[in-house]
């Protein structure tokens, strides 16, 4: 008789109910450590963002009629292009924009609803004529200068827009080489550098009014954080006005890319945009909802006050980490890297300043 034969391999029971849990912490505390290494790697970089900035605010407090913003990029500036920078600094420099965009939302608590509504309600027109005279003044001059047509294009969107942003967004929607959006990301950041400085200069010339200054920086500064530098530079109400203008702006990024690259489609120069709907919610800038629901919810009474003055307090701190990256980011020899789509900006950067203060000037009252 034979004996029944016993599987080569018995397969195992269920495992005991604590080896399941012991093995799922193990994984939770990988995981968590994994978390915590990558977070390590920015410590080194926020911390000199954060010296860089309280060092301009301690400057500026010492020098009469000055701003820390002015200070902390121009400290940043001076330590970038002078002192080689270790790269164990970068990542953390490099985060600045995380602050800016978290800054912008706590600072919505501060902003009532309808004042939003007022300020984005004049300026969007004013906002679609810079956008319209960016885009169309940057296409014709690049053809003059030799250049290509969808390095014009990147510079219109830059400089219309919201800077590297909406350069990085049109370069992929366009196919446009890399090549072009770096001499585009080049142009946009020196000119946002300068502006910074020269803005409140001109603007004390001048004599803006806070309400003018701000809706001149929100139109006419490309980049985000350096559009918010400048109006803050000038007064804390010129930056409230320059931030909702700003965000008029960045919002339509998505619509004015869409239209490029549907425009390149019917060129044969980029693939068809399939998906129009998931196209524009890809590219809109999800921070400006958030600006938007803490203005109404500040403004219907769900947020006590003390939170209110919190949140203002501490997307000040936010921001000087903001303007301290903006300073360390700036790199003088940029400019080496092409004097023509240079120039083009250039000009675009001047027409669009002027345009911008008649406008300003015969709206605003």
């Amino acid at each position: 008789m034979t004996a029944p034969s016993s599987p080569a391999h018995p397969s195992p029971g269920p495992l005991p109910e604590g080896a399941v849990a012991s093995g799922s912490l193990a994984r939770e505390t990988a995981s968590a450590g994994d978390i915590l290494r990558k977070g390590l790697i920015y410590v080194p970089g926020v911390l000199l963002l954060l010296a860089v900035g309280y060092l301009g605010k301690v400057v500026a407090e010492y020098v009469p009629h000055t701003a820390y913003v002015i200070w902390a990029i121009a400290i940043g500036m001076v330590i970038r292009n002078t002192i080689p920078i270790p790269k164990v600094f970068l990542p953390g420099i490099g985060s600045y924009e995380l602050w800016l965009k978290t800054g912008i939302v706590l600072m919505g608590a501060k902003f009532a609803f309808q004042n939003i509504l007022a300020v984005g309600g004049t300026g969007l027109a004013m906002v679609v004529l810079e956008i319209a005279l960016s885009i169309v003044v940057a296409a014709y001059l690049a053809r003059k200068f030799g250049l290509s047509d969808k390095l014009g294009s990147l510079i219109g969107v830059g400089v219309g827009i919201c800077g590297v942003s909406a350069v990085i967004g049109a370069t992929g929607a366009i196919k446009a080489r890399q090549e072009d959006a770096s001499y585009a990301i080049a142009t946009i950041l020196i000119f946002g550098a300068v502006m910074v400085f020269l803005y409140p200069f001109i603007g004390r010339i001048v004599g803006m009014s806070d309400i003018h200054f701000g809706y001149w920086a929100g139109l006419a500064v490309d980049n985000t954080a350096e559009c918010l530098a400048t109006g803050f530079a000038y007064s804390e109400g010129a930056g409230r006005v320059a931030t909702v203008v700003k965000l008029c702006r960045n919002a339509l990024m998505g619509l004015v890319i869409l239209f490029m690259a549907l425009t390149y489609a019917r060129r044969g120069m980029t693939a068809e945009v399939t998906d129009k709907a998931r196209f524009l919610w890809d590219r809109f800038p999800k921070f400006v909802l958030g600006f938007l629901a803490l203005s109404l919810a500040a403004t219907f009474g769900l947020l006590a006050q003390e939170s209110v003055k919190a949140m203002a307090d501490f997307s000040k701190w936010l921001f000087l980490l903001t303007f301290a990256g903006v300073g360390l980011s700036t790199e003088f020899s940029r400019m080496k890297a092409g004097l023509k789509p240079f120039a083009v900006g250039f000009v675009v950067e001047a027409l669009v300043s002027v345009m911008t203060i008649g406008m300003i000037y015969l709206v605003i009252t």
